[in-house]
């Protein structure tokens, strides 16, 4: 169930008047509207607003989606039911205008539907500087970058001033700012596609033009039914996303354990008919000497990082600090990650050798964001010349961000193809004699948030990746335990489609 859509849906019908059923007993649009013309011209003639020059203009264009409008009902223009203003920021170098009790909304506060209060407050005297706009005044962002896909709106249930990305709407009779608010939220695509201002460097809306948009008005009493009925099923569909966030976290808290269990050997039976790890390792150092008499790895220097003490118990040895090891079955063996495979960094090609297309694709951080690369990172619009003969790292790379914010992601992702990252990438390539998936399920139980150095930029530093303990399962065990994986994980991630 997609519940963006359903609120769309909800949207569209209660300004079709679809949402509730008219009742011929309501008094008609057409009698609201005159009390309206009456408020507006009394403003008018006590000179508290100006006459609007374009007066009550409806465009066809506007109302070319609707039907016939339901009895009691009638088009207007929003010029006509409103009137308009902006804000301002005062100077903030002047400290007595500012930390005080009054609120000022920016486009920051216009993330719920109402607004009761605002993150930064005025004083009386920098209120002074600006409008105050009381309670039932509908606000609307007109220049931010936000634009580019969703129009911010809020009601202010309490007095505020606003800075100079927002214009305030005004209602001549405030009883009609749900029904408004309403119907420009159902419309928010149209009104970002028809009214957006072309040739300004941030996104905006032409509100020159949109302030004179045509509205299907309802009776009085119509838009309070269409008000309850709108905010009887939105908070249904609010307990259904708090139920998916809920059910989500709760997978994610279970594939965890799943991932906790399979690495400590609690997740699938042991078979002692299973070839013992120990004998995968010796394979797996056979390997990599071989690998490094043909200069393609470096030897490990020094110690191994794992130690087996005279009780049999393990213990990860590092700057002569000993770590002592969780028990695993007999058939396991420990191991640091640089025993059984390598790890690299990525790094920066020049300009002249990216391009468009090419023998190579070349991945940066922000990749990692792009639909479609949420396992495998495999889209891209950077490639390596065709003669780029530097470091390239191998498919079933498993790649993270390794410096800056990105760290705190926490993200794992898959090499589909030989490939190029960024410097701000590390790669782990794993021996091809251990199970791939049980190597890539393994780095998805590390929390590298826990384990970055650096106070000002979160580092991961080498030593620390190259040094983490790994738990060795005998290879047709750690098959075993994929297949129990992605059973358990499959079974999961059907909960949560339930409510998708």
């Amino acid at each position: 169930m997609n519940t963006k859509q359903l609120r769309q849906k909800i949207l569209d019908l209660a300004i079709r008047g679809k949402l509730v059923p008219q009742d011929p007993n309501d008094e008609p649009a057409s009698v609201l509207l005159e009390r309206i013309r009456a408020e507006k011209e009394k403003l008018i003639k006590a000179g508290k607003i100006k006459r609007d020059k374009r007066g009550s203009i409806i465009f066809d264009d506007d109302k070319s989606h609707y039907g016939q409008l339901p009895q009691g009902w009638e088009w207007v223009s929003l010029s006509h039911l409103a009137f308009f203003s902006g804000g301002k920021t005062p100077t903030t170098n002047n400290k007595d205008f500012w930390d005080g009790s009054i609120n000022w909304t920016t486009s920051k506060d216009m993330k719920s539907k109402y607004i009761d209060s605002t993150m930064t407050k005025m004083s009386q005297l920098g209120a002074e500087q600006m409008q105050v706009f009381p309670p039932k005044t509908l606000l609307m962002v007109v220049r931010s970058g936000i634009l580019r896909h969703t129009l911010p709106l809020a009601i202010l249930r309490c007095e505020s001033t606003i800075n100079q990305d927002i214009k305030s709407i005004s209602f001549y009779d405030d009883c009609i700012c749900e029904f408004v608010y309403s119907y420009i939220l159902a419309n928010q695509h149209y009104i970002l596609t028809k009214f957006s201002k072309s040739g300004t460097t941030v996104e905006s809306i032409n509100f020159d033009e949109f302030k004179v948009i045509s509205i299907p008005l309802p009776p009085l009493i119509e838009q309070h039914r269409i008000a309850t009925a709108i905010e009887l099923t939105f908070s249904w569909i609010d307990t259904i996303e708090q139920s998916k966030a809920d059910l989500a976290a709760a997978v994610t808290a279970a594939k965890s354990k799943v991932l906790s269990l399979a690495i400590r050997g609690k997740l699938v039976p042991q078979d002692p008919n299973d070839e013992p790890a120990s004998v995968l390792l010796e394979r797996i150092r056979a390997e990599r000497e071989k690998l490094a008499k043909a200069g393609k790895i470096k030897r490990t220097k020094g110690e191994s990082a794992i130690v087996r003490g005279d009780d049999n118990s393990y213990y990860r040895n590092v700057d002569g600090k000993k770590e002592h090891l969780a028990e695993i079955p007999p058939s396991w063996e420990w191991v640091v990650l640089k025993d059984v495979g390598v790890y690299a960094s990525g790094k920066t090609p020049s300009a002249t050798e990216l391009f468009s297309t090419g023998r190579y694709p070349y991945f940066k951080v922000a990749d990692m964001n792009t639909p479609g690369n949420e396992l495998y990172l495999s889209l891209t619009n950077s490639y390596l010349s065709d003669n780029y003969n530097s470091i390239t790292f191998q498919e079933n790379s498993i790649v993270f961000p390794k410096n800056g914010g990105a760290v705190l992601t926490n993200k794992k992702r898959i090499l589909t193809r030989e490939a190029l990252v960024d410097l701000n990438i590390g790669v782990y390539s794993p021996t091809t004699i251990l199970d791939f998936w049980y190597m890539f399920y393994f780095f998805t139980s590390i929390d590298f948030r826990k384990l970055f150095k650096g106070a000002v930029l979160p580092t991961l530093d080498k030593s620390v990746v190259e040094l983490m303990a790994f738990p060795i399962p005998p290879l047709s065990e750690q098959q075993r335990i994929v297949v129990a994986i992605e059973a358990m994980f499959e079974q999961l991630d059907g909960m949560i489609t339930i409510l998708t």
